[in-house]
């Protein structure tokens, strides 16, 4: 059994113009209809992966408020085009939307899972680890990046922590 080895975390923080730019730079897809929940994923995973050699890699994240965020913002996308939503609108999908990219801009990341916030952060943190470990001890990945994504009205917050065999 290999030795569990746990990077520092890296906090990353944007305002909305930077976030926007920086995620549109390290996508190879385009983000037309991305929100800053989605922006940071793509921002904490590229830090994340700087530098990194190519290895199977799976991606761990939650948020706080991202998804309601993100729920609003179709919301009111909607209501100002007056126009129905599109079947990918769907409240309950915004967060692993993000997945999309992700796996098409770093063909390395083989999963992507979003875990909802439990309301606790050190709890979310250890069920993150926990998770990770597991895939990390079953030889499914060769390592884990997990990290909690907070956009807010004028600054966006990411914190990501990579894990490794």
């Amino acid at each position: 059994m290999s030795v569990l080895r746990i990077g520092d975390i890296k906090e990353q923080c944007f305002d909305t113009a930077t976030l926007s730019a920086f995620a549109r730079q390290q996508s190879s897809v385009p983000l037309r209809r991305a929100g800053a929940m989605t922006e940071l994923v793509i921002a904490g995973v590229a830090a994340c992966l700087a530098g990194e050699a190519d290895r199977s890699t799976m991606v761990l994240w939650g948020s706080r408020m991202g998804a309601r965020a993100a729920g609003i913002r179709v919301v009111v996308d909607v209501a100002i085009a007056r126009e129905s939503p599109f079947p990918f609108d769907f409240l309950a999908t915004q967060p692993i939307l993000a997945a999309i990219p992700l796996q098409k801009s770093f063909p390395c990341i083989e999963s992507a899972l979003y875990q909802p916030w439990t309301g606790d952060a050190a709890l979310h943190w250890q069920r993150m680890r926990m998770l990770a470990a597991v895939f990390l001890q079953a030889g499914r990945h060769a390592r884990v990046l997990c990290g909690q994504v907070e956009p807010g009205e004028g600054e966006h917050i990411g914190r990501w922590q990579m894990l490794e065999n």
